[in-house]
């Protein structure tokens, strides 16, 4: 099977500065490859869609969005006979710092939630955000635009010493999520011939992809949110003047992320494979080909800044696709689940599992992914969870009921 490898190759570790290119054609990476789970073979498609950024740092471009697909070849002969595949297209939006692909296609055993769900028979599809992986990073190669303290991070490496930033302001902005979102999920409709979509999202993926939902409810299925972002008390809408002061990106080191985020969460033995970290942050890197070569030998990850607004009670009530939150009881990052279920007051079903065993990071933890990945089908195809459509639950490690 041919393949057409997208990727660009990382700069130099002396690179300071070395702007990316921009997109404006689709790419498209193929390849096959077999399951665990089933015989049913995989295959693999990246594309860069197509899209007019409303990001300010590059307004009125055409730029192209990141998207894998993973879909079973079954399913990609009976799509390409003319049988629709309505009620199994999927789109996963990820979370504030780590890219579509380390998130959901994690090539390590069957971590991969897009893989369960491919081999289920669901066609599948991750998008990177403007700001992530490789979808444009506007302003975010320079590495002057940032805090004196992240800029500490990368000294001596790129910088020699502190430097003013030359885009003062935040990145991106919710509307400029949805915007992309509406972009990515209209490109699947038209591909795939369907009507609706359905969305999973984790994390800061909870306020793209609820306040999405509520805004084109004509054009979602079903939604699954993990670890979802939701502040009651956020405002409704943008400040007065965009785009907000402040620096385009900030820094995630390793440490950080998966010691002092995640590690330091981990209550349960065996909750974590060995070894998974580091895949987890190999994989991120080869996403960030700036980052994986500035500061220390490790690298750095970089992530965009953003203003967020417009994911209050007033947002979620408009919410009528059937919906289930999955949180984890060591949670210790976004302990919004449970707000955001209660006040989903316009979807008909909704449900909602705390996880024993679980932090924020319960996608790549041995004691819950599996879980998720179930329940995530169960929902897409039925709308339910172990047969309820309405309800709060309880799982112990592994899933098991409580």
């Amino acid at each position: 099977m041919r393949s057409i490898d997208m990727r660009l190759a990382p700069p130099t570790r002396r690179a300071v500065r070395h702007p990316l290119l921009a997109m404006l054609c689709m790419g498209v990476a193929y390849a096959l490859s077999g399951t665990a789970a089933a015989e049913e073979a995989l295959a693999t498609i990246d594309r860069f869609v197509p899209h007019v950024s409303t990001v300010p740092a590059s307004e009125g471009q055409r730029v192209g969005l990141f998207v894998r697909e993973k879909i079973g070849t079954t399913l990609e002969a009976s799509i390409t006979a003319g049988t629709a595949p309505e009620g199994r297209v999927v789109l996963f939006v990820h979370g504030v710092s780590v890219p579509s692909v380390p998130d959901f296609d994690l090539e390590l055993k069957d971590y991969s939630w897009m893989a369960y769900l491919a081999t289920a028979g669901f066609d599948t599809f991750a998008m990177d955000h403007t700001g992530y992986g490789h979808s444009p990073m506007p302003a975010m190669d320079n590495p002057c635009n940032m805090s004196a303290a992240d800029q500490a991070v990368v000294t001596p490496n790129p910088l020699g010493a502190s430097c003013e930033p030359d885009y003062k302001h935040l990145l991106t902005t919710s509307a400029t999520d949805w915007d992309e979102i509406d972009t990515v999920v209209d490109y699947i409709r038209g591909l795939r011939g369907v009507e609706r979509v359905s969305l999973i999202g984790w994390s800061l993926g909870g306020l793209r992809t609820g306040g999405y939902a509520a805004r084109h409810p004509d054009k979602i299925d079903k939604l699954v949110l993990f670890a979802p972002f939701y502040q009651p008390e956020s405002p409704t809408g943008p400040p007065a003047s965009l785009p907000s002061p402040g620096v385009p990106m900030t820094l995630q080191t390793r440490s950080g992320l998966l010691h002092d985020r995640w590690g330091a969460n981990v209550a349960c033995e065996d909750q974590v494979e060995p070894g998974i970290q580091d895949t987890v942050w190999r994989t991120i890197m080869s996403y960030d080909a700036f980052g994986s070569v500035w500061g220390p030998a490790d690298g750095v990850m970089r992530v965009r800044t953003a203003e967020y607004f417009g994911w209050n009670p007033e947002f979620a009530a408009r919410v009528t696709a059937p919906t289930l939150i999955m949180v984890g009881r060591q949670d210790g990052l976004l302990p919004g689940g449970q707000a955001l279920y209660r006040d989903l007051a316009g979807a008909d079903s909704k449900v909602i599992v705390e996880m024993e065993c679980a932090t924020h990071f319960a996608l790549w933890e041995t004691s819950q992914y599996r879980f998720m990945h179930e329940a995530s089908k169960e929902w897409l195809l039925s709308g339910a969870y172990r047969g309820e459509h309405n309800g709060s639950f309880v799982v112990g490690s592994r899933g098991r009921a409580q």
